[in-house]
């Protein structure tokens, strides 16, 4: 029972929005890829994951033989950017969406997927890419810099292009510029944005309090 207060407080920490559970929560993991690297980095098991040392940060995730038929939304949990491994093997039902998986997954660099699916990518995106055995599937490897290796390139002349999970990139705006195509030079002005926002609120805030009153009196 302590066990359990004690991770469902991380998984507030870690997700703030409850959502973290969904991935971590159930049997114990099984997956031998997962508890060989959770105690090659001193790591913790609860659950389905392999948490940090300090209970901090999830490290890896065991999704083996979990009848899925498509790859979770990562994108949806907040702070899963340090996610270096996930097993997705037995799973016969699972089909690939290029569009939407492992977005913001920058740190995953261990990738085990059943033998139907791709690596998404493939080689332009990871170093090595090998055949498993038991359980049957395909090892992903080490990702390499999506923006190194890819003929896509940020159109804006003043944006970078950074990599946002396998498969997946973003083009931000360079230190000095930003707005619309990273047109504006000079810092971002917070204090007029924020002071126009206030005013607004408030404005829109006094302006149903009045119409709500009025009717009231009506009544």
């Amino acid at each position: 029972m302590i066990k359990f207060i004690v991770f469902s407080a991380l998984v507030v920490l870690i997700d703030g929005e409850l959502k973290s559970n969904i991935l971590c929560l159930g049997r114990n993991t099984t997956s031998k890829s997962i508890i060989d690297y959770c105690l090659s980095q001193n790591g913790r098991l609860e659950s389905r994951c392999c948490l940090s040392s300090n209970l901090t940060q999830i490290l890896a995730i065991d999704l083996t033989d979990m009848n899925l038929n498509k790859v979770p939304n990562f994108s949806e949990y907040n702070d899963l950017i340090t996610v270096n491994m996930i097993d997705l093997r037995i799973n016969p039902q699972l089909k690939s969406s290029e569009d939407d998986d492992f977005l913001r997954m920058q740190s995953l660099n261990y990738l085990f997927l059943p033998k139907q699916v791709q690596c998404p990518g493939n080689e332009s995106v990871w170093k090595i890419i090998n055949q498993t055995i038991d359980p049957t599937g395909i090892a992903c490897i080490e990702q390499k810099d999506f923006c190194l290796n890819s003929t896509y390139i940020c159109p804006a002349l003043n944006s970078y292009c950074v990599t946002n999970g396998p498969n997946h990139y973003l083009c931000l705006c360079k230190d000095g510029y930003h707005g619309y195509k990273c047109l504006r030079h000079g810092e971002f002005p917070k204090l007029a944005f924020f002071g126009i926002t206030v005013v607004i609120t408030i404005v829109l805030s006094t302006f149903f309090y009045l119409t709500q009153r009025r009717n009231i009196k009506k009544d």
